[in-house]
């Protein structure tokens, strides 16, 4: 009796150990598909679409401009400038979805920070910060690489369901348009995000012909002045601590053939017009 007993006992776990396998082999090979990654990891983007985010980018900065008096410079010298270098870093991007718009904001605080959509915002005081304008493009790379990796949409997604994004597109709920625009200049991303960006940034100015070691020369200067500056703003937080991107900086490795292509500005007369 006891030998049947154990005989069945040991059926049992062979065959639930058989199940588990099974179920274990299925969520690995449901995790290579697009569809179904969410079920491994915490890539949460493929739930808002481009065209929703977008839209969502479109809302949020008619918010900050009339209801938070958000006020844009205009100046004609400073505009072209920034087409120029903007201008060669988006070239070097393949494919996007995103049909970027780069602003400059009225504002004493060295700042930079991204909306859905592709939206790009720099403070007046950035750009007297930088001494370069391949300084300047480093902080627009590093913008630009949030922006394609989605690093802003799984930002907000990890504070705002799907169905109250599409309440705010919809325009039925307004009231959740100043928590939102907490969240996207508030929210730092993680270590791994930066890192991510760094890197992207790093290549994105090699392709432009932009020597990748300005993102270092731009953390010396800004460890150098001791800014006061507001560590959540996420270019210029301590995490990564402004000495390893340095370090990462210097240690990239362009390749070969790369040479630098100085642009056609001067940066100095560029900034007397501020």
């Amino acid at each position: 009796m006891l030998g049947k007993i154990q005989k069945d006992f040991i059926k049992f776990l062979l065959l639930f150990g058989g199940l588990f396998i099974i179920i274990y082999l299925g969520f690995l090979l449901m995790a290579r598909t697009s569809d179904s990654i969410w079920l491994l990891n915490h890539n949460n983007t493929h739930l808002l679409s481009y065209e929703k985010e977008i839209q969502l980018g479109e809302i949020i900065e008619e918010y900050v401009l009339k209801e938070r008096e958000m006020d844009l410079l205009h100046n004609s010298s400073i505009d072209s400038a920034l087409w120029v270098i903007t201008s060669r870093l988006k070239t070097q991007i393949p494919v996007s979805e995103y049909d970027y718009q780069i602003k400059i904001i009225e504002s004493k605080t060295v700042n930079a920070y991204t909306i859905p959509g592709g939206k790009i915002f720099i403070s007046k005081a950035l750009i007297s910060f930088c001494e370069s304008p391949e300084q300047l493009a480093a902080v627009l790379a590093h913008e630009i690489a949030h922006v394609e990796k989605r690093h802003t949409v799984s930002r907000i997604l990890k504070e705002f369901t799907v169905s109250l994004l599409f309440g705010i597109i919809s325009g039925s709920d307004t009231v959740l348009l100043s928590e939102l625009w907490k969240t996207t200049i508030s929210s730092s991303f993680d270590r791994k995000q930066e890192k991510e960006s760094d890197e992207y940034a790093m290549q994105l100015l090699e392709k432009a012909g932009i020597s990748p070691r300005v993102i270092a020369a731009f953390f010396r200067k800004l460890n150098r002045e001791n800014l006061n500056y507001n560590e959540k703003i996420e270019f210029l937080m301590s995490h990564p601590h402004n000495n390893a991107r340095i370090k990462r900086s210097l240690e990239y490795k362009p390749s070969d053939d790369f040479k630098t292509l100085p642009f056609d500005l001067d940066w100095n007369k560029i900034k007397e017009g501020l």
